[in-house]
């Protein structure tokens, strides 16, 4: 009997990693059907929940699924029963069923690893920050390898007040660099990348810029591209007859990271740009993934909202530290809470710089938290700006491609 389980489940493993849920969910159930053993429900749900599309019938499914595992008089596999559970409660925002369920189960139950994790993230939804600030103290004084991704993260004034007064520097070794202003321009448009990422992603982006919008300054940053890379993508740029255009090539080489590190550091590069262009123009700035596309002119999306302070992608489902806010698009209007928001983000890059701290996600961490102090502790006006502005809405003013995989 344990081969056989061990190798459907192998099997099962493995259609799970190459994203064939279907095919994993039926081999798990298969075995659960014959044995009755609780980690092949656990195991089943979780495909479920990473897998079905977000509706009520997948909330049923999975509850249902769940509540047979805990109707079972083993309690084996309960905790982790118990934690997905509390992840579908809020995964679907059923906060009150959360708060019920959460209270009701033993103590050595809500000290799972993983419900803790769950329970943080819904005191963070739910803004209950004194009690979050406390729960986020426990999880990293134990250290836990899995949770990594957790050391970037806080959300006391204490430490936002240190890193907002810190006066660490980044230089960068900035190799060429132009500008033309001919016109007014109303607000900039910041886009970041390599010049692969150029060829690829930010010249379709760009053009579509040029297509759609007007009373903008275009300011581009490329990163370590050579003299020859120089030349072609200045006249690329060049051809398009930009009004407005602010061009920097930089090289990374001054800052001593990794591959992976460079990478991590240039998707959240962009944001210390938009922080200094705000600083030099004081004008509306937006920051763009170089894979989306511009549908409408972008100055009437400035104009209709220009009563807030900024507006970011606020995730609807799988809501983590480094996920619930996208770095996909943003826009910043010149408002005291959204420059402290970008000075904040430039000077905690500059202090995870410098403390090598430097991980993948860091550009939405920091976006996260930035959300969240400037909305807990000085009352920022945020949007979510993906309702209405997705590839499944023809009358958007942008839309992510997710690297040409939609189009309208």
């Amino acid at each position: 009997m344990e081969n056989n389980i061990s190798e459907i489940t192998l099997i099962a493993e493995k259609a799970y990693k190459n994203k064939e849920y279907i095919k994993s969910y039926s081999l798990y159930k298969s075995i659960y059907k014959e044995y009755k053993l609780n980690e092949f429900l656990f195991r089943m749900a979780d495909v479920a929940l990473i897998s079905l599309k977000h509706t009520k019938t997948k909330l049923k499914l999975i509850n249902n699924l769940i509540d047979i595992g805990l109707k079972e008089e083993t309690k084996i596999f309960s905790s982790e029963l118990i934690y997905l559970k509390l992840k579908l409660l809020r995964e679907f925002k059923e906060f009150d069923q959360f708060n019920k369920l959460y209270n009701s189960i033993n103590s050595e139950q809500q000290q799972y690893l993983f419900s803790q994790f769950e329970y943080l993230h819904y005191l963070i939804e739910t803004e209950k920050y004194d009690v979050a600030e406390n729960i986020l103290s426990k999880i990293k004084s134990k250290n836990y390898n899995y949770f990594k991704i957790m050391e970037n993260f806080f959300l006391d004034k204490q430490f936002f007040d240190k890193i907002i007064n810190n006066n660490l520097e980044i230089k960068h070794d900035i190799i060429f660099s132009s500008e033309k202003i001919t016109t007014d321009f109303e607000y900039i448009v910041v886009v970041i990348g390599n010049p692969e990422i150029f060829k690829k992603e930010i010249f379709t982006f760009i053009k579509s810029l040029k297509q759609t919008s007007s009373k903008y300054l275009l300011s581009i940053l490329i990163h370590d591209a050579n003299n020859y890379e120089i030349k072609i993508i200045n006249e690329i740029i060049k051809n398009l007859q930009f009004e407005n255009k602010s061009i920097f090539f930089e090289n990374s080489n001054n800052l001593n990271l990794d591959s992976n590190e460079t990478k991590a550091y240039y998707t959240a590069r962009r944001y210390i740009l938009a922080n200094d262009m705000m600083e030099r123009f004081s004008k509306t700035t937006f920051v763009f993934d170089a894979d989306y596309i511009i549908n409408k002119d972008l100055f009437n999306y400035v104009k209709l909202n220009s009563d807030i302070d900024l507006s970011l992608i606020i995730k609807k489902t799988n809501r983590y530290l480094h996920l619930t806010t996208s770095a996909g698009q943003s826009m910043f209007n010149n408002t005291k809470n959204s420059k402290l928001f970008l000075n904040f983000y430039k000077k905690y890059i500059y202090y995870i710089i410098t403390y090598r701290k430097i991980r993948w996600h860091i550009d939405q961490i920091i976006l996260y938290i930035s959300f969240i102090i400037t909305k807990r502790f000085y009352k920022a006006k945020i949007i979510d700006n993906s309702n209405e502005n997705n590839h499944e809405k023809r009358d958007c003013f942008f839309y992510h491609t997710f690297h040409g995989k939609y189009k309208l």
